[in-house]
């Protein structure tokens, strides 16, 4: 069983009690043909992922949605701004529910945090429609009443911190940001998504080390390059890009 909401947004969420992943169920809606601003709600999955095939645990009570976006230009050097622009979104989303009393942090690249903890991640995957059309789907978990314990990140619920809120509010104001994002994407560039993105994120010099596989690499937070990727200069004093890996705060 599902049923519809339309947001003041535009977007259509789907909302369904249950299923094996939203990214999974837009993926079908999506090679059908669905309108671009689908969105697919569950209030429990059974098969929730995060990145690098983990599993997302996905209990009643939290927030599980999925939305389409066109990606960038295969050429572009701007692959990377779409999660950029989501863990904007989703920071303000959560300071604007909690009136600005709490203001979350980004851990590169898809982690929304507080104090510490991870209360949000973002998994991004293409859609290949034909040949010369595909489509991100991204898939956001959000932790309401409850969170994950004996996790690779230690992690956190809204309701722990004394944010109560309702699903249906986060996403209403979610797609409300989502599109103040893009448009500023749109006029600015993505420097300017950096940019911002740099004031809730690690800090320049930040001890960090980085999980690629079975190897640790530890270092010190140095920015962004120009294509969104983590510098890392590590103890030999060498500037490492990582475009991919486990970021775990010192």
């Amino acid at each position: 069983m599902s049923k519809q909401i339309k947001l003041d947004s535009g977007y259509k969420v789907i909302e369904f009690e249950e299923l094996d992943s939203t990214m999974i169920t837009l993926k079908e809606l999506a090679v059908k043909g669905c309108d671009i601003k689908t969105v697919v709600c569950a209030k429990k999955q059974k098969r929730g992922r995060g990145r690098q095939g983990r599993s997302w645990v996905s209990p009643k009570g939290n927030l599980y949605y999925s939305f389409l976006r066109n990606p960038e230009d295969k050429n572009s050097k701007n692959m990377f701004a779409p999660v950029f622009i989501v863990a904007l979104t989703i920071v303000d989303t959560i300071k604007t529910i909690s009136n600005n009393k709490i203001i979350p942090t980004i851990k590169w690249p898809n982690d929304i945090l507080i104090n510490r903890s991870k209360i949000a991640g973002i998994l991004i995957e293409n859609i290949n429609l034909t040949a010369n059309r595909n489509l991100l789907n991204i898939g956001i978990g959000i932790n309401i009443v409850s969170n994950p314990i004996n996790t690779l990140y230690p992690s956190t619920n809204l309701k722990k911190e004394n944010i109560n809120t309702s699903y249906r509010e986060v996403l209403q104001i979610f797609f409300d940001k989502l599109i103040l994002f893009e448009k500023i994407y749109i006029s600015k560039g993505a420097n300017e998504i950096y940019k911002m993105w740099s004031i809730f994120a690690h800090k320049i010099g930040d001890p960090i080390s980085v999980k690629i596989g079975g190897r640790k690499i530890f270092g010190t937070f140095n920015g962004l390059n120009e294509e969104g990727g983590l510098l890392l200069l590590n103890e030999l004093g060498d500037i490492k890009v990582i475009l991919a890996g486990d970021i775990f705060l010192l």
